[in-house]
């Protein structure tokens, strides 16, 4: 674990909940069982700001790899003029039946 957590035993999440409800907004708390890191408790906010990160983040990292293969088309020459891409939507648009 790092400086950024504070540690409690698990016996405490009986006895002095509070206290570490209150320890855990201001940073994640480990539990630990037996001596061993087991489980971190964080505030609700924190955690939701935590996976509003992840999602920011995996949504980057998506349209990133969208632009790396483009450019990697771009530079193995897999293009083609807009003006015959868009033909051949029209042209599979008119082929499908409604």
């Amino acid at each position: 674990m790092n400086g950024l957590f504070s540690i409690r035993p698990s016996k405490e999440l009986r006895s002095n909940y509070a206290s570490i409800s209150s320890l855990s907004r201001c940073n994640p708390v480990a539990i630990t069982v037996n001596g061993r890191e087991d489980i971190v408790v964080q505030s609700h906010e924190d955690f939701v700001k935590q996976q509003n990160y992840i999602s920011e983040l995996e949504e980057r990292l998506e349209l990133y790899t969208h632009l790396a293969e483009a450019a990697d088309d771009v530079k193995l020459g897999r293009v083609q003029r807009l003006d015959d891409a868009l033909d051949d939507i029209l042209s599979e648009l008119d082929g499908l039946v409604l």
